[in-house]
C-alpha cells in the first residue's frame, strides 16, 4: 500500500459520518531488541543480544465509529529502544559487555478495527511509523563507563518501519494492548564500536495502556 492509498483511506474516514474522536494518553513498556547480522558467520553465531526494557509515553488521537468498524489513530510518542550485548564469541576485543540505549520521538499512523461487545470491546490495528533519535548512549559494563551516541549525519537519527497489534477496550476509555513494531531502516551507523561490518534494525514488543478523554 503506497502513500496515496493511505492518504485516500484517511480522507475517506474523515468524511464518514458517525466517527467518534478521542484524545488520550498512552503509556507502555518496551521489550526492545536490535537485530544484528554479521558478515563473519562465526562471529554471528557467537553474538547473543537479549531484550532491553525501556518505556513509551505520549499522546494518541483516535477516530473510530461509535459502534463497531474501521477507524484510524495517530500518536506522538517518546520511545526508548536498544539492545544488550555480551562477549560470547571468545574473540578478544570484538564484543564487549553492556547495553545500548536510544531515545526516539516516534509518530505511528495506524488503521484500526474495533468490535464492540457492550461495555467491553476488542480491537486490532496495523500501520507504519517514523522516528527520530534525539539522544542515545552506550554503556560498557566491563569498564563501568558510558559514552554518548554520535550520529555521522542527521539521516542516521531516523528510523521507520511498520507495526501491528491488538487488545481490549473497557467503557471506551481504557485500552490495554500489545504492539509489535519492526524497523526497516539499517541503524548500524549508530553501533557499539564493533570492528566488523554489521546490519542492524529495531524490533520492539510493547505492552501499553491508553486512557482516552
Amino acid at each position: 500500500m503506497n502513500c496515496k492509498h493511505v492518504s485516500f483511506i484517511v480522507a475517506l474516514l474523515f468524511c464518514t459520518t458517525g466517527l467518534f474522536a478521542q484524545l488520550g494518553i498512552k503509556m507502555g513498556l518496551n521489550m526492545a531488541n536490535e537485530i544484528r547480522s554479521f558478515n563473519r558467520a562465526d562471529v554471528s553465531a557467537g553474538f547473543k543480544s537479549d531484550n532491553l526494557t525501556g518505556y513509551q509515553i505520549g499522546l494518541v488521537y483516535q477516530a473510530m465509529p461509535k459502534k463497531s468498524g474501521i477507524g484510524f489513530e495517530i500518536a506522538a510518542l517518546i520511545s526508548q529502544k536498544g539492545s544488550t550485548f555480551s562477549d560470547s564469541t571468545g574473540i578478544v576485543g570484538v564484543i564487549k559487555q553492556g547495553y545500548k540505549e536510544m531515545n526516539y520521538v516516534e509518530v505511528p499512523l495506524n488503521l484500526r478495527y474495533r468490535l464492540s461487545l457492550g461495555v467491553v470491546g476488542v480491537y486490532a490495528f496495523g500501520g507504519v511509523y517514523g522516528g527520530y533519535s534525539y539522544s542515545g548512549k552506550v554503556v560498557d559494563e566491563k569498564t563501568n563507563t558510558s559514552s554518548v551516541e554520535t550520529f555521522p549525519t542527521a539521516a542516521d537519527r531516523i528510523d521507520y518501519g511498520y507495526n501491528f497489534g491488538g487488545g481490549l477496550e473497557i467503557f471506551r476509555k481504557i485500552q490495554l494492548g500489545a504492539t509489535w513494531s519492526r524497523g526497516l531502516k539499517d541503524t548500524s551507523n549508530t553501533n557499539v564500536g564493533l570492528p566488523v561490518s554489521t546490519k542492524a534494525t529495531n524490533k520492539v514488543m510493547s505492552i501499553n495502556l491508553v486512557y482516552l478523554f
